[in-house]
């Protein structure tokens, strides 16, 4: 959040985040939906494992090797395509203290986009529950790095100083 010592914190700016801040949002939130991602993957393959693909270790693998590259690219897509979006919703909440409704706000975000992303088809069609893991995933990836963000710049801006 905003901690430049030239500008007085008002309740207007004061949960104003930085472009730096920003950014590092963005990518904490990519790097939590890609391990969201991984553990989905590995879970599917074990789920899956069988005939017609094999052991769970073969079939995990399976997972991995095409799921992490094809799912790594459309979430970093998707993540700078949505960026806008998160900067606005940033903007108009910076007045709004209550760390509550940034992460319900910043939660919405993800489960729309992640949602919106499953309907344009661009992973296939895939049935109703995984519609809804999507959607949670991104959920919990905008809304996690929204909060790790918050916990860094808050450190930073109020160090803690152990004598």
């Amino acid at each position: 959040m905003t901690h430049d010592p030239a500008v007085a914190s008002t309740p207007e700016t004061r949960m104003r985040f930085t472009r730096r801040e920003f950014w590092r949002g963005a990518w904490s939130a990519w790097a939590i939906f890609m391990i969201i991602l991984t553990s989905g993957l590995v879970a599917t393959g074990i789920i899956q494992s069988g005939y017609p693909w094999g052991d769970a270790l073969s079939s995990v693998l399976l997972f991995l090797v095409y799921g992490i590259p094809f799912g790594g690219l459309v979430s970093l897509l998707v993540m700078l395509a949505g960026s806008p979006l998160a900067w606005g919703l940033g903007r108009l909440l910076a007045a709004t203290d209550h760390i509550v409704v940034h992460l319900l706000a910043f939660a919405g975000l993800g489960a729309g986009i992640g949602a919106a992303v499953v309907g344009t088809g661009i992973i296939g069609q895939p049935p109703a529950p995984y519609v809804a893991v999507v959607s949670i995933a991104c959920a919990l990836a905008v809304a996690g790095g929204w909060y790790g963000t918050f916990r860094r710049s808050r450190r930073e801006e109020w160090p803690r100083h152990v004598a």
